[in-house]
C-alpha cells in the first residue's frame, strides 16, 4: 500500500520486492485482457494503475480499462455504481457487498486518473449504502468503500482553506430544529442528532466554509408481509448416544455466487461447546460436516462458528452439533441459531431452540451416569501400565450394547496381537462389569483405552481415561508404547494426530 512494506520501507527499494511486484503486475495484465468478470474488473483496472503509477508497468491504454464498462446508474443519473452478475437490478437501491467493494475500486480508478468529477456519482452512490455504524455489508467492502470516501475527501479539499468553520441547521418546518456547529477543534468528530419521530420533510441548511458529511439513518418495521426464509433454516434439540446436541437443517441457495456461508450456533445456560466434540464430528466421513471448512469456538464454549464451502455438492446440509453440559440451570432459556452469508448479510435467518422436558430429564440422567462410580473409574497411569497393555486405542466412546463398546474414530498407538480396528471404528468388551458406567463420564471426548486381548480378533478394556487428561504422561512415556508385554508378537501403529 502507498509503496511501502510493512516496516514503513519503500518497497522500490530492495530489488527482491521490485521484483514480485513486477511479476504480479504483469500476471495480473496477462489473466486480465481474457476475463470479462464484472464483479473483479474495477479492482483489476485499480490495481493496474497503481502498477503503472509505480513503475512496475508502462502506461497502456486496454479496452477493459473502458470508463463506463460494468457500471449502471439509477433512472435520475444521479448516482452510479458497479454491477455484478448477480445483481444487476437491484444495485441503485441497496447494493450488495460485491458490488460496494467493486464501486470503491472503481472510484479510486477514477480518482487516480485525475478524475474527480466523474467519480462523484459514485461516491454519493457509496455514501448512501453506509449502514448506522458507518461501515458496509462486510470488514473487506467496508475497507476498500471507506478509502473510497476518504480519497475524495482528501481530493475535494485540495483546493479549499484549511480552515473550518461551518453552521449546519436540520430540522422541519420553522418549530423544531437542531444546530450543529463544526470548526478546526471539532472536525474529526461525529456529531449526532436525534431528530424528532414525526413523518414529514426535513431541510438541511448551511453556512460557513469547509466540507461536512451528513447522513440520515431512518429505521423502521414493515408489518403484514410474509418473507419466505432464505435458507429454511431449522434447529431442534436431540441427542447422541445419550449427549445432548442440536439437529440444525438449512438449504444452500441454488444460483448464489457467494464464496462464503457463516452459520453460528449459541449453546443453552449451563452448556459449551468443546473442541473435542467438534472434532469428533468433522472426521465423521458421511453427513453435513464435509462442508465445513473450518470453525471457532468463541466465548468459552458459549458459542461457535461454522463456516461453509458455497462449492459444496450438498444443496441440503444436516448437522448434528453436540453440546457438553457444565452445570445445572433451571428455566432455561431459548438458544439462537443463525446462518448468514458472510460478503452479504442482509441474507440471513435466525431461529430458536430449546431443551424439552424429556431432553432436560435425558441430560439429568447423563449427570447422574457421570457421577456413579467416579471414584472407580479413575485410572492410576504409569509407564509400566502403559508398557504392559497390549493394545492401546484413542477415540470416542459411543453406544454400548449389552457389554460391547463401540469406539468411533478409533486410531490405534499398539495393536500387540493384531489389528482389529476396521473402518475407524472398534468394538471392545469390558473385562470388568462396573468399567460400564465409567463411558458415561468420557462420553464426547476423546479418550484412551488400554487392552488386552481375548482373542486374536477380541479385546477387552482394562482401563480408560479422557485422553487430555493423561497426555502428559502418554507423552513421558512415549519410549515404551511401542513394546509389548513377553513373548506377544507387536503391531505398532503410530497415530495421527
Amino acid at each position: 500500500s502507498d509503496g511501502e512494506n510493512r516496516c514503513g520501507s519503500p518497497i522500490t527499494e530492495s530489488s527482491y520486492y521490485a521484483g514480485k511486484l513486477g511479476q504480479v503486475c504483469n500476471e495480473t495484465l496477462a489473466q486480465a485482457e481474457m476475463s470479462d468478470d464484472c464483479c473483479y474488473h474495477h479492482m483489476v483496472s485499480y490495481s493496474l494503475q497503481l502498477c503503472v503509477e509505480k513503475g512496475f508497468l508502462k502506461k497502456m491504454d486496454l479496452n477493459f480499462m473502458e470508463t463506463n464498462k460494468c457500471i449502471g446508474a439509477s433512472s435520475d443519473g444521479r448516482y452510479k455504481f458497479a454491477t455484478c452478475q448477480d445483481n444487476l437490478q437491484f444495485e441503485s437501491v441497496r447494493g450488495s457487498s460485491k458490488s460496494i467493494e467493486a464501486t470503491g475500486y472503481a472510484a479510486l480508478w477514477l480518482m487516480s486518473k485525475g478524475q474527480l468529477e466523474d467519480s462523484l456519482p459514485m461516491i454519493m452512490w457509496l455514501a448512501g449504502q453506509r449502514s448506522e455504524n458507518g461501515g458496509f455489508r462486510s470488514s473487506q467492502d467496508t475497507v476498500i468503500g471507506l478509502q473510497a470516501l476518504s480519497k475524495f475527501a482528501e481530493l475535494s479539499n485540495a483546493g479549499i482553506s484549511d480552515n473550518t468553520d461551518l453552521v449546519l441547521v436540520i430540522g422541519k418546518g420553522r418549530s423544531y430544529f437542531e444546530k450543529v456547529v463544526i470548526n478546526n477543534e471539532n472536525r474529526l468528530s461525529v456529531k449526532e442528532v436525534i431528530m424528532s419521530p414525526v413523518a414529514g420533510d426535513y431541510k438541511i441548511k448551511w453556512t460557513g466554509q469547509g466540507v461536512a458529511f451528513v447522513q440520515l439513518i431512518s429505521t423502521y418495521h414493515i408489518t403484514g408481509y410474509n418473507y419466505e426464509p432464505v435458507f429454511k433454516l431449522k434447529a431442534d434439540p436431540t441427542t447422541v448416544n445419550g449427549a445432548p446436541a442440536v439437529n440444525v437443517k438449512f438449504q444452500l441457495p441454488r444460483e448464489s455466487q457467494s464464496t462464503m456461508f457463516l452459520l453460528e450456533v449459541t449453546a443453552p445456560t449451563g452448556m459449551v461447546f468443546t473442541k473435542a466434540l467438534i472434532e469428533g464430528q468433522i472426521q465423521l466421513p458421511e453427513g453435513g460436516w464435509s462442508a465445513i471448512t473450518r470453525y471457532d469456538i468463541k466465548e468459552g464454549g458459549q458459542r461457535v462458528q461454522l463456516y461453509l464451502d458455497p462449492a459444496s455438492d450438498q444443496q441440503y446440509v444436516f448437522l448434528v452439533v453436540p453440546l457438553s453440559y457444565r452445570f445445572t440451570v433451571t428455566n432455561r432459556m431459548p438458544a439462537q441459531v443463525s446462518l448468514v452469508d458472510y460478503y452479504n448479510p442482509s441474507f440471513r435467518q435466525t431461529v430458536f431452540y430449546s431443551l424439552d422436558e424429556e431432553s432436560e430429564n435425558e441430560m439429568d440422567d447423563l449427570v447422574k451416569e457421570e457421577s456413579v462410580g467416579s471414584e472407580t473409574c479413575a485410572l492410576a497411569l504409569t509407564c509400566d501400565t502403559l508398557k504392559n497393555a497390549e493394545a492401546i486405542l484413542i477415540g470416542y466412546p459411543a453406544k454400548v450394547s449389552g457389554d460391547i463398546l463401540v469406539v468411533k474414530n478409533a486410531l490405534p498407538y499398539k495393536t500387540c496381537r493384531g489389528s482389529f480396528v476396521k473402518q475407524l471404528k472398534a468394538k471392545v468388551g469390558f473385562a470388568r462389569s462396573s468399567d460400564v458406567s465409567c463411558v458415561a463420564g468420557l462420553r464426547g471426548n476423546r479418550s484412551l483405552f488400554l487392552l488386552n486381548y481375548v482373542d486374536e480378533n477380541t479385546v477387552e478394556v482394562t482401563g480408560m481415561a479422557s485422553y487430555d487428561a493423561v497426555l502428559t504422561k502418554v507423552t513421558e512415556c512415549y519410549s515404551v508404547l511401542s513394546q509389548c508385554p513377553k513373548n506377544v508378537e507387536t503391531h505398532w501403529t503410530l497415530p495421527v494426530d
